[in-house]
């Protein structure tokens, strides 16, 4: 199948981010736990001394009431529910986008595009004593706005203990003037969407945003996809996809829900939060928390100083690992169809055990599958070698909680006769299918949302 071109030319906004990276002043180094003011341990878990923002516990897995100690880690406990929100508005006839210029001390090339509102409660609620966050009054309900998305979407279930955040879309009234600033800028999101395949171009939370949103108001002529109507390849076979019925789905919607319901419901394991010193082969140093069977995940501290953010000066824990992920989706004609496979996966930090993910997904480190469902992993890994990349890009996770953590972001193509057994956790979806699951709370998980995204960029 043809790859088409998306990129035809440097956007606007690539140019503005490349610029403010170019500006940014932000200086990230690492230091000894000792040496921060802010964070404390109280000998059970690592937290901020206002009792905001977010802490670091330990966390065990018991399956049939048996502790597993291979799969303990420190996971991050953040019970608030931040906002992560776009704006957008119409003018002349197309939709605008208020995107963010963040710099985060973990992102690669520190700035990245962001929501116009990226911020846990702890920030607008200004627990640090810092500057307000911008437009925060339209996703709170005090500025008239329409609301066009707006769903609890989970944070990485490897890294969070069954976190949430709010993904919104806001709509400007058409009366509303909104002033730029030098971090706030108004872009056509046709400029926007093809930074999704890009690499460290957009963070995971923008990406996560635009996943959930309202694909009919970002694309061209408000026909998602349709701009490759006629011209053959993996765009109209994607627009094929977007545009076929429910009864000529492989599956139907209400089997797919069911199949992630059922392992939900039938669980066998059970994620429990412990003090830090319990943690079975991890130590906790001055330097790091770190593992002691050679995995490569650890929690370093960082201070951090710059001018674009809501303070100065701040220490804080990163989660930090030197091993490069893997998140691959395959995707296969079925009856002339595109469908794209998800793989239900049972993470440690998952509030309800299980989400569809990833068809493969392999961060390199610590991680939870559970061993009725490691078989299947493995038969997945086998069919790399008979597909076909279609398209793939490097990102960073969220830069204000792990260090540089790189992950390969791929979709690959399945030859048609390639056979696939379900079992109990793979299922097929077209994208008419992911347009309207994505914005179910807890379904799809933070990886597979990014591979949504990029997506997009052919919207």
């Amino acid at each position: 199948m043809r790859q088409e071109s998306i990129i035809m030319f440097e956007t606007q906004v690539a140019r503005w981010i490349q610029s403010y990276r170019q500006q940014c002043d932000m200086q990230v180094r690492e230091i000894q736990r000792h040496q921060s003011a802010e964070w404390d341990f109280d000998g059970h878990r690592y937290h901020h001394k206002s009792g905001g923002f977010f802490s670091v516990v330990g966390a065990t897995v018991f399956v049939d009431g048996r502790r597993q100690p291979c799969f303990d880690q420190p996971l991050i406990d953040q019970p608030e529910i931040g906002i992560l929100g776009f704006l957008i508005r119409r003018t002349r006839g197309e939709t605008e986008i208020m995107v963010q210029a963040k710099p985060e001390p973990g992102n690669v090339g520190l700035v990245q595009i962001a929501p116009t509102v990226q911020a846990t409660r702890s920030n607008y609620m200004r627990l640090h004593r810092g500057k307000s966050t911008p437009f925060i009054d339209y996703f709170c309900g005090t500025r008239k706005s329409a609301l066009l998305s707006d769903s609890l979407q989970s944070e990485q279930g490897t890294r969070f203990l069954s976190k949430f955040n709010r993904n919104v879309i806001a709509e400007l009234p058409d009366d509303d003037e909104v002033s730029e600033s030098s971090v706030l800028k108004w872009f056509s999101i046709q400029e926007l969407l093809p930074l999704l395949g890009q690499d460290f171009q957009v963070n995971t939370d923008a990406r996560s945003v635009l996943a959930c949103g309202p694909w009919q108001r970002f694309a061209s002529g408000n026909k998602p996809f349709g701009r490759w109507l006629g011209k053959g390849g993996l765009g109209e076979a994607l627009i094929r996809s977007y545009e076929t019925p429910e009864q000529s789905s492989a599956s139907p919607t209400s089997e797919i829900v069911e199949r992630l319901h059922r392992l939900q419901n039938t669980s066998q394991f059970v994620t429990l939060s412990l003090s830090l010193p319990e943690l079975i082969d991890w130590e906790m140093t001055d330097k790091a928390i770190r593992p002691l069977n050679g995995t490569s995940l650890e929690v370093r501290q960082y201070a951090v100083d710059s001018t674009d953010r809501e303070v100065n000066h701040w220490s804080q824990p990163l989660i930090a690992s030197c091993i490069e992920g893997l998140a691959i989706l395959f995707c296969q004609e079925k009856g002339g169809v595109l469908h794209f496979l998800f793989n239900c996966r049972a993470e440690i930090g998952f509030r309800e055990c299980f989400e569809y993910g990833p068809t493969i997904q392999d961060l390199g480190d610590a991680r939870f599958i559970m061993p009725s469902l490691g078989e299947k992993e493995s038969e997945l890994k086998d069919l790399l070698g008979r597909s076909t990349e279609l398209f793939s890009s490097l990102q960073s996770d969220e830069g204000g909680r792990f260090f540089r953590c790189i992950s390969r972001y791929s979709v690959h193509m399945l030859d048609k006769d390639e056979v696939i057994d379900l079992g109990q956790s793979l299922s097929w979806f077209t994208l008419r299918q992911i347009e309207f699951l994505v914005k179910q709370p807890g379904f799809f998980s933070n990886e597979a949302r990014s591979l949504i995204s990029m997506l997009l960029a052919y919207l």
